[in-house]
């Protein structure tokens, strides 16, 4: 089995497995309603403006020309993406808009990021069932929790809230189907730059159809938590399963 098809298999058991849990832990739904923009292309605006932003800024960290990483790299790279991502908080600030608006929960986040890491090491038990040509799952867990991978975790971290923020808006101004379609193909799409940058086969970019799809479904699951904590465990460690090989 590929790492897509063991990614499809891990995603597809923490997705499912949040739906069971949700229908009996009431607190992880939300109760929340739609955010009622006055303007919503309006905030559609100013979200891609911020996207734009972060690009700029990305292309200034690949200059070189951010915090060096020199002796304390896992936290200054940890940094590094903090001030690429920072347009989206500034867009919240400049827009007097809540947390809650890029499903940042303000409550019960103890039994939120429980749940996040119970569904990863779930996900992750499936992945290494369809794609055993990996390292025990011990030692695959040990991977993913050391101080080195803080850089990851952040990047993924900053990642769901900038999908947050998109798919809000979006919401608010084209309705739930179509933003979830057009937040996954643009996060899709995302993965572009890094791929011509490192000369992909184009027969790889085939797989961009299966994150937009991924993508979908776990948005279209993310909106009814209204909350990137539990989701954000099991995306960082579907991420980190690409560098476990024997």
């Amino acid at each position: 089995m590929s790492h897509y098809d063991a990614l499809f298999a891990g995603y597809l058991m923490a997705l499912t497995g949040w739906l069971v849990l949700a229908r009996y832990v009431t607190a992880l739904r939300s109760n929340r309603e739609p955010c009622p923009f006055q303007h919503p292309w309006r905030e559609v605006g100013w979200a891609i403006a911020a996207c734009v932003a972060v690009l700029i800024v990305g292309q200034v960290y690949q200059r070189g020309w951010l915090l060096p990483t020199g002796n304390f790299r896992p936290v200054a790279e940890s940094l590094n993406h903090c001030i690429i991502f920072s347009p989206f908080f500034f867009l919240l600030f400049f827009r007097k808009q809540p947390l809650t608006t890029a499903w940042i929960p303000d409550n019960r986040i103890a039994l939120r990021l429980a749940t996040g890491i119970g569904l990863a090491l779930a996900a992750i038990t499936v992945y290494l069932i369809v794609r055993p040509d990996n390292p025990p799952i011990f030692a695959v867990l040990l991977s993913i929790i050391h101080p080195k991978n803080l850089p990851m975790a952040v990047q993924v971290l900053l990642e769901d809230v900038a999908i947050a923020i998109l798919l809000v808006r979006f919401r608010a101004a084209i309705g739930l189907h179509a933003s979830v379609l057009l937040v996954a193909c643009l996060f899709a799409a995302g993965h572009i730059p890094a791929m011509l940058t490192e000369s992909t086969p184009w027969s790889e970019f085939a797989h961009l159809i299966l994150d937009a799809g991924i993508a979908a479904a776990a948005i279209t699951v993310l909106y009814r938590s209204a909350d990137i904590s539990w989701f954000w465990c099991v995306h960082y460690a579907m991420d980190m399963m690409q560098f476990q090989t024997i």
